[in-house]
């Protein structure tokens, strides 16, 4: 015999690689990046601990309040330039610390609002304006910077707005040099996360209003500006730059409540209306303002709370601890309950660890571990299923005879119950065997035959189990079973039908997996039973075995092969059809007299159960047994009739035409006074 411990080596092995290279699919696979997207958006949206947000920041947004205003004014989308100026002259004048402009101005416009926009932007050293990596805004060129070093200097005036977006489109990490935000910040160079990484969201525009961020529509800025640029214009007739800073140096600041609403904070400038086409996906809503993203990273930057991704290898190394976990917990048990237990525990401990991190500005993204987790649990499962099977083969093999569970248990429960002389007791027996076997053994190898067979017994046996049956032998193909003994067992007759439905269901599934490939249909017939039997132990000292006899049992084996002459798949007994009238669907076959007996019963055939059948199947069975009736009663034109309409509902059913034939013939001469309509078998 093979070393247990080898075995249980070499078995996982075989299953252990397969799962290292499913977690490793499933980590380059679409699925894994999704999972984590979807719980990183989760988290964001309900962060363990809000992230810290700054006081001194406000946003001025293109609002549907302000396209109202500028449309009354005959104004549309995309504002001229002029309008630009005027908010950013009143932002300016208001005291804001910087005035952040998430608008591009790539396109060529009026000729005087471009230099009107160049020169107040340049003399305000307040404003950033956006840019792409391919260029600034069009009245900035790298000659206007060049020729007025005094605003420009070494400082950055402008920062990207391009951003990385995931597979998804929706954007969660931002690149933060040269970007808009860092240009924004004070401290271009700050030494934690100078790089960026991924956002920690405050929330979308509504919920970091209800956080204290103050958010104004650019409408009232737009109309206090115009007033300054008229006066700027006035002063600075040539719109040149030096002009203009003179001039808006000589401005007195704004005062008032909208003055005060900006005074010393960051203004993150942007639109947020209809027809605008700045809304962007965001894991904290489907759209939001596209200023939203730059100032969030913003406000990460200045109080250090980007969120580091970290490297490869520590998801890698938290995957392989929490596999290796798992495994130890099922090695060699043979309960799963430990595997499993540790499984949900390091799966709560990962995505609540995943949770946690990104509130202290890490993210190990979950997915891969949990799969891991997940794969080698099932792993551990199908390995401890393997095991115990084969200790269950091992105890097998040690022992030359089975002893049904049912048996054992009243042995156990009542050892007199059973006694060693037998006893009379009323049951049900249950007989079935494979048509069409000899013809599939021709075709198949051994080996494969008797795979067929014990996938064939397993399948009946297990039928008959789950409807109280004692599994009395096998005999080759051939089952014999008895319901209502050992144990008792209400409506046993009943419950024998039920399997036996359910067994020639089951042969469908096998036909399936063998037969079919080799041209071959296997079919079951099975015969039923009721009545008194003797039960009890038979055998010698050696060897004993728990089975029944009598008439009841050698009918039951009788009515088996009798479906042959039927063309039928199970036929009932006359005390079996009559206790199961009104559970299932049966029809009176003929009174039949098998070889040894003087007299006939009336054998039934059993259709399925009650209200299941077809509406086609339901039919003919009615219009059959009116004709059955009609025949007994010696009504043979009736009979012939109600024949002749169920054979053309079912023309291949060997009794109908029969009936139908011998009614016929009898309607032109009839039978004696004491016909019936008896069928004999000569063959057992």
């Amino acid at each position: 015999m093979a070393d247990p411990a080898h075995s249980d080596f070499s078995l996982r092995w075989r299953w252990l690689l397969p799962v290292v290279a499913l977690v490793g699919l499933f980590h380059l696979s679409p699925l894994s990046d999704a999972l984590n997207r979807g719980f990183f958006d989760a988290a964001s949206r309900h962060p363990l601990k809000a992230p810290p947000l700054p006081d001194n920041s406000a946003l001025v947004l293109v609002d549907e309040k302000t396209m109202a205003a500028m449309s009354a004014q005959g104004v549309r989308w995309p504002f001229p330039r002029l309008i630009f100026a005027q908010l950013i002259a009143s932002l300016h004048l208001a005291g804001a610390e910087k005035v952040v402009v998430d608008f591009t101005f790539f396109e060529e416009s009026d000729a005087m609002q471009d230099q009107l926009l160049a020169g107040l932007a340049a003399a305000a050293p307040s404003v950033v304006l956006a840019r792409t990596a391919e260029r600034p805004p069009v009245f900035w060129s790298e000659e206007f910077v060049a020729a007025h070093p005094q605003f420009f200097g070494n400082k950055m005036r402008t920062g990207l707005v391009e951003f990385p977006a995931d597979a998804d489109g929706v954007a969660r990490r931002y690149d933060l040099p040269l970007s808009l935000a860092g240009s924004a910040d004070g401290e271009p160079k700050r030494p934690k996360n100078a790089q960026g990484g991924l956002l920690r969201w405050h929330g979308g525009l509504r919920s970091i209003e209800t956080k204290g961020v103050k958010v104004y529509s650019a409408a009232d800025f737009i109309a206090v500006g115009r007033p300054i640029i008229e006066r700027l214009a006035n002063a600075a007739p040539d719109l040149d730059a030096p002009g203009l800073a003179a001039a808006l140096a000589a401005e007195p600041a704004l005062q008032g409540p909208l003055a005060d609403a900006v005074r010393g904070k960051v203004v993150f400038v942007g639109a947020n209306a209809s027809g605008t086409f700045d809304v962007k996906p965001l894991p904290v809503g489907k759209v939001e303002p596209g200023v939203l993203i730059h100032w969030t990273a913003w406000t990460n930057l200045v109080t250090g709370g980007f969120i580091t991704a970290l490297a490869w290898p520590f998801g890698l190394g938290a995957t392989l601890l929490a596999g290796a976990a798992v495994l130890l917990a099922g090695l060699n048990r043979t309960s799963i309950i430990a595997p499993v237990g540790i499984a949900v525990v390091l799966t709560a401990v990962l995505f609540g660890g995943a949770y946690a991190g990104l509130s202290a500005g890490w993210w190990l993204p979950p997915a891969t571990p949990a799969a891991g987790v997940a794969l080698v649990l099932l792993g551990v499962v199908v390995e401890n299923f393997w095991r115990e099977q084969r200790r269950k083969r091992e105890i097998q093999a040690m022992f030359g005879a089975y002893v049904d569970p049912g048996v054992v248990e009243e042995l156990v429960r009542n050892p007199a119950a059973i006694r060693l002389g037998g006893e009379r007791r009323e049951a049900t027996v249950f007989f079935s065997d494979l048509a069409g076997f000899t013809d599939l053994s021709e075709k198949l190898p051994a080996e494969q035959m008797v795979e067929v067979v014990n996938a064939y017994l397993e399948e009946t046996s297990e039928c008959l189990h789950r409807h109280g049956a004692y599994v009395d032998k096998y005999i080759g193909d051939a089952v014999m079973a008895v319901l209502g003994a050992p144990q008792q067992l209400p409506d046993h007759a009943v419950a024998a039908c039920h399997a036996a439905l359910e067994a020639r269901a089951a042969l469908a599934g096998i036909n399936a997996r063998y037969a079919a490939k080799v041209g071959v249909t296997l079919e079951v017939r099975i015969g039923l039973n009721t009545g008194d039997m003797v039960v009890g132990n038979l055998g010698s000292s050696r060897k004993k075995q728990y089975t029944v006899m009598g008439d009841t049992v050698n009918l039951a084996s009788r009515l088996e092969g009798a479906n042959k002459a039927f063309g039928t798949g199970i036929l009932l007994g006359e005390e079996t059809a009559r206790r199961v009238q009104s559970a299932m669907v049966t029809r009176p076959l003929a009174r039949l007299r098998v070889k040894g007996k003087l007299q006939a019963i009336e054998v039934h055939t059993l259709h399925g159960v009650a209200g299941t059948l077809p509406a086609e199947e339901k039919e003919f069975v009615e219009i059959y047994r009116a004709g059955y009736t009609a025949l007994c009663q010696r009504r043979f034109a009736e009979a012939a009739a109600a024949f002749t309409r169920a054979l053309a509902l079912r023309p291949g059913d060997l009794t109908t035409r029969r009936w139908q034939f011998e009614a016929t013939s009898l309607t032109q001469s009839p039978p004696p006074p004491d016909w019936e309509p008896v069928i004999s078998l000569d063959s057992k």
